[in-house]
């Protein structure tokens, strides 16, 4: 019985780490040590008191997945705090606040998202891009406004932010992911798991 266990465990070991060694094949893992900075981006979403007494936080959670998605889906090295992940918020950091938490990620540049509901508009989104010490690098706004109601309005704002944010990619601010470099040959899964 006791063979029969620790047999499991190493079983599951070996499982966990064919699975590590997957996936940093295919660049899904950047392994880094604690503190290194990578050439990567912090994101924050910022819900405004105007969002929060005019519009619902199901559209703010949307928007801001929304935006995580695109920018994931182009692959822009977002990098993720190991202890909070990516920030929605509905508090107001100051920059310092967030250039210290874009500096203990490890990342480089910090993209953040404000998503607000001024009275003229349905949906308004500000993305801003700051380098670590703080300084702008681009921002960019988008807004729908019009009709009688805010039915499609954050489909609408996603697709103007988005042709706004496409063109900025692998350009200063929003790196793309490094991939390890290919090798001669393919190495096959089965390959990996007798590893």
């Amino acid at each position: 019985m006791q063979n029969r266990k620790a047999s499991i465990r190493m079983l599951s070991r070996a499982g966990s780490w064919t699975l590590i060694l997957c996936l940093v094949a295919v660049g899904q893992i950047q392994d880094h040590p604690p503190g290194t900075k990578l050439d990567g981006v912090y994101y924050v979403a910022y819900r405004t008191p105007a969002h929060v007494s005019r519009s619902s936080p199901d559209v703010f959670h949307e928007v801001a997945n929304d935006m995580l998605d695109l920018l994931k889906k182009n692959d822009v090295n977002v990098v993720a705090d190991p202890e909070r992940g990516t920030i929605e918020t509905n508090e107001l950091f100051s920059l310092d606040s967030l250039l210290s938490l874009t500096k203990n990620a490890g990342a480089t540049s910090l993209l953040y998202l404000t998503v607000d509901r001024p009275a003229m508009s349905w949906l308004k989104l500000t993305l801003q891009c700051y380098d670590s010490s703080g300084k702008l690098l681009w921002e960019e706004h988008a807004s729908s406004s019009g009709g009688l109601s805010g039915k499609g309005a954050s489909s609408k704002t996603m697709e103007n932010i988005k042709k706004k944010l496409l063109p900025r990619l692998a350009q200063p601010g929003l790196p793309k992911v490094q991939r390890p470099a290919q090798t001669t040959r393919d190495v096959s899964i089965t390959e990996l798991v007798r590893v």
